[in-house]
């Protein structure tokens, strides 16, 4: 059916030609087209567009015409994804697509069906050209495996095995080469400055020094003497506690005592006039395991220039300490000080006298070389032999001679019947002293310091004998 002009009014004539049929035609003009095109416009496989996310074809659909460009497709532009992933490399190909083949030879991954939400993976894409492998350098060689695993500073660090073994740090020697044995010069100023090494008197008085730092066990407990009165007991209880106070560095205190106003408060340092009575007052608050330092020096006197404390005696009448309260102050001051120095009174026949007697681990007797002073020390010494036999054998006796008080006749017979000039310290006349106030070390003479660090010495030679266990093995055997 045909308009006036002559024209069908069916409308224009549509092609019924199928879809392959047109693909043919269209794949035989790309082909006469890309052949038209120098292969040196495209884009190389490093830019950008060798790397764009191509869109595969579903499985069973038709692909499309190789004109086709997926960056001009809508829905791929405008749908929604997170941020790009990097993508490998395309894969490199040694052979050209043959001509006349529409679509690449290389079996594809399946697709997804959609385009949702999020990165999708796409298959490598073949590149449009053959690519030449491009030889690589030395240095850029990849690295094996080991070389990757390993951090750097391990590759580049000391060998941690010497001579064969694992290398090991001791500090000590590095102890021993910061200071060397002999390095130690002389104390004496004129010594010093011109280098000489110490004197026979300094490496004597070192080893004093040495033999005072002893390290014992356990509260070891020093008894000082003498049942006759004014022979220095307690100027030599406050000798021994300052030389083992300054040598040590504290942990030493000096208990007077006596049965009644013991002098030790009027020949230190006092600032207050706390006594073994307000100990016993106080001794469960102070014997309870939370107990401290502070709780017990409340009742005690430092002794700033010995470096000790000190506890006086009672000061009233009205009770004699007993042996019971004596234990009981004993146990509190070794709970707190590793040396404990006990100056004890005139009556040998007193609970606490003989409760010290019981307790001590060392006896020093002072003693002037006068006979009413020797007789009563050897009678002392006589009535111990049968209650506390092994303590003669831990026994000093000290010389406290003022100015006149020495009889060199009385000395030789007393040095014979002590068993000779080793267990004897003679402690030299110090003005310091002899005024009977109060003593403080550094006001005495060197000689007077030095004979007390003697004495110290001793006495902690002795108590190694009993507050020392041997830790070596073989000894013990």
């Amino acid at each position: 059916m045909t308009d006036p002009n002559g024209e069908s009014d069916q409308g224009p004539a549509i092609s019924h030609t199928p879809w392959s049929s047109g693909l043919q035609d269209l794949s035989s003009w790309d082909r006469s087209h890309a052949q038209a095109v120098d292969p040196a416009s495209q884009p190389t496989p490093t830019s950008p567009a060798a790397h764009r996310e191509v869109p595969q074809p579903r499985p069973g659909a038709v692909p499309p015409p190789a004109s086709y460009d997926p960056t001009l497709d809508l829905t791929v532009a405008h749908a929604p994804r997170r941020a790009e992933e990097p993508t490998p490399p395309p894969a490199q190909s040694s052979a050209s697509t043959p001509p006349g083949v529409p679509w690449p030879m290389t079996p594809a991954a399946p697709a997804p069906t959609s385009y949702g939400p999020g990165p999708t993976p796409y298959p490598q894409q073949p590149a449009p050209y053959p690519q030449q492998a491009v030889p690589q350098s030395p240095q850029q060689r990849p690295l094996a495996w080991d070389e990757v695993a390993q951090p750097a500073h391990q590759l580049a660090g000391p060998d941690p095995m010497v001579g064969g073994r694992a290398q090991t740090y001791s500090a000590e020697a590095l102890i021993g080469q910061l200071n060397p044995a002999g390095a130690t010069g002389s104390r004496r100023s004129w010594r010093s400055r011109v280098g000489l090494g110490p004197s026979a008197r300094e490496q004597a008085a070192a080893l004093d020094e040495e033999l005072v730092r002893t390290p014992f066990d356990r509260p070891v407990t020093i008894m000082v003497a003498n049942p006759k009165g004014g022979v220095g007991k307690t100027p030599t209880a406050l000798l021994l506690a300052a030389a083992f106070g300054v040598v040590r560095g504290g942990g030493v205190c000096a208990w007077d005592n006596n049965e009644l106003r013991g002098t030790m408060p009027d020949r230190s340092v006092s600032l207050h006039r706390q006594t073994v009575r307000d100990v016993l007052a106080a001794q469960d608050r102070l014997m309870s395991p939370q107990s401290q330092m502070t709780d017990v020096a409340q009742f005690l006197n430092h002794q700033p220039t010995g470096k000790f404390f000190t506890l006086g005696s009672a000061q009233v009448s009205g009770h004699v300490i007993s042996k019971q309260d004596f234990e009981t102050i004993h146990r509190i001051l070794t709970r707190y000080f590793s040396i404990v120095v006990v100056d004890t009174g005139n009556n040998e026949a007193s609970p606490n006298w003989l409760a010290a007697a019981h307790e001590a681990d060392c006896l020093v007797v002072p003693t002037k070389w006068r006979k009413d002073s020797l007789i009563p020390a050897a009678r002392m010494l006589e009535t111990l032999q049968s209650e506390r036999g092994d303590l003669l054998n831990r026994t000093i006796v000290v010389a406290t001679n003022g100015p006149m008080d020495s009889q060199p006749e009385v000395r030789r017979s007393g040095a014979q019947w002590f068993g000779g000039e080793r267990q004897i310290v003679e402690i030299p006349t110090d003005p310091h002293i002899a005024e009977g106030g109060i003593i403080e070390y550094d006001k005495l003479k060197p000689r007077t310091q030095r004979q007390a660090l003697r004495l110290a010495a001793q006495v902690a030679q002795l108590l190694a004998t009993v507050a020392r266990r041997d830790r070596h093995p073989s000894a013990q055997a």
